[in-house]
């Protein structure tokens, strides 16, 4: 009898450990991706940051919807899980959803590429998004299968500087940027980047004699090398803003951490500096603004499976990333690139798809402390216009680029800067930047109207919205800036051609 009474005891008692182990189990199988808050969405709108590649360990018990038995799985896995499951949205539902988050009245969108393209926006098939995002997961989970095959290597590749040069005319401007690189002692490599198949005999040989520019003493006894490099496993393509070189020269260069140049975007200081403050070491990733802000039609919204944001689209004339941080997000950016006959329509080219990609992955980023400013000539009959120059300014507000991706388009009177056309209201939030939306950061610019003609040439032309005040607009002298005194007649002494 006792026997029996020990027997039933331990059955009772084997049973309720299934019972509980069942249902613990069930609890781990439960998929609940929630992510935490990036640039102010709510955790179900932006996936965790994380390492490419990162695992976890398993002697730490498992994220909360994790199974224990994917202890291998990395980050960049669970992310894509959860970005597969995000709702695909109609063309209609994320319209309604978005305009709120997105407003027009008085903001400065991109109308003439809304206007060309809105009604192929809306045949976007809902199947067309689910695709898309598959194929996106495919690729990357393509490229961390091969990472991970290859022996990871431990030797850091520093830090340097990357350019693109695919003319004649692109590799004088490399040759200008170099110039003042080291008019101020900077001794970070340069590396430029071209297509096996787009340069002359001429510009070859040009660009081995660039590569010499380099060969002399820094501030520090150090010299600044230079080293011209082709692109492997792409060719040039024909299309419309088909600039896939950037995200190539960027994956394929030997530096960890980058500082990416268009090559008319022009220095006006030794960058070494923005590889060491606070934003850098936050988040490894320093993105610009262009003009033009996000619009609640465009489809970059469905694919993401996030709200529309109020903030101005990306400007990759300048980049700076960690690829050891952020190598996940440069396979994407290298995915757009390689489709961009899909993507690059509701990008403008390849210039917001470093931040389409950051927002895809959940990856936080920083960037200036004031908004862009359109710079260039005094025109007597268009006080508003003469723009031909985008500049833009460091984490501290201080200007620091001159990007002139203009000038190249046309010709303009001397001296080429003499005017800044700016918004009144650019600056971020003390001890923000660009990458933050938090009232009253979204309302940055609002009310300021940037137009781009392009008859007789290319130029910009800033002003007021109908109904707003004309003080939002301001008008600096280029030199009551310190830090661009002397700049033109510098450009032109190192070589600059207009």
């Amino acid at each position: 009898m006792a026997v029996r009474t020990r027997m039933i005891g331990v059955a009772t008692i084997s049973l309720l450990l299934i019972i509980f182990s069942f249902n613990y189990l069930n609890v781990l199988e439960i998929t609940d991706y929630l992510p935490q808050p990036a640039h102010g969405h709510s955790p179900a709108e932006i996936p965790l940051d994380s390492e490419a590649g990162k695992t976890h360990d398993p002697s730490v018990s498992p994220p909360k919807g994790k199974p224990i038995e994917d202890e291998h799985h990395t980050d960049l896995d669970y992310l894509l899980e959860e970005f597969l499951q995000r709702p695909v949205q109609s063309y209609d539902e994320a319209v309604s959803s978005n305009t709120a988050a997105c407003p027009v009245h008085g903001v400065n969108y991109d109308r003439n590429g809304v206007d060309g393209n809105v009604e192929k926006w809306k045949d976007i098939p809902s199947s067309q998004i689910s695709e898309w995002r598959q194929g996106i997961v495919m690729y990357l989970q393509k490229k961390q299968r091969e990472h991970h095959s290859k022996k990871a290597s431990t030797e850091d590749g520093g830090r340097g500087i990357v350019m693109a040069a695919g003319d004649h005319n692109a590799v004088i401007r490399a040759q200008t940027s170099i110039n003042f690189l080291k008019s101020y002692n900077c001794t970070l490599p340069v590396e430029i980047f071209h297509f096996s198949s787009e340069l002359s005999g001429t510009d070859k040989a040009f660009l081995k004699d660039l590569s010499q520019l380099g060969d002399g003493e820094g501030a520090e006894g150090k010299g600044m090398k230079v080293t011209v490099r082709v692109v492997e496993g792409l060719e040039k393509g024909h299309g419309w803003k088909d600039f896939h070189i950037k995200g190539a020269a960027i994956q394929q260069t030997s530096f960890s951490e980058i500082l990416y140049l268009d090559t008319d975007s022009y220095l006006l200081r030794d960058p070494t500096y923005l590889f060491e403050g606070p934003q850098w070491s936050k988040t490894g990733l320093l993105l610009w603004p262009d003009y033009s802000k996000s619009h609640a039609t465009n489809p970059i919204w469905r694919l993401l499976g996030q709200k529309c944001r109020n903030e101005y689209e990306g400007e990759s004339g300048q980049i700076i990333i960690s690829r050891t941080r952020h190598q996940d997000l440069l396979w994407l950016v290298e995915y757009f690139a390689l489709h961009h006959e899909e993507y690059y329509g509701f990008m403008g080219g390849d210039r917001d798809s470093f931040r389409a990609a950051a927002l895809l992955l959940g990856k936080k980023w920083a960037g200036p402390g004031r908004l862009n400013a359109a710079a260039g000539v005094a025109l007597p009959n268009d006080p508003q216009g003469g723009g031909h120059t985008m500049l833009q300014a460091d984490p501290e507000g201080k200007w620091m680029f001159v990007h002139a991706n203009l000038i190249k388009h046309g010709s303009f009177p001397k001296p080429l800067w003499t005017r800044i056309h700016r918004a009144t209201n650019d600056r971020y939030v003390e001890g923000t930047t660009y990458g933050n939306i938090e009232p009253p950061n979204d309302r940055i610019g609002e009310g300021v109207k940037l137009h781009v003609f392009a008859d007789p040439k290319l130029v910009t032309e800033m002003s007021v919205f109908e109904g707003f005040d004309q003080g939002l607009v301001t008008v600096d002298d280029w030199d009551s800036y310190e830090e661009l005194k002397g700049f033109e007649e510098k450009w032109f002494a190192f070589g600059g051609v207009h």
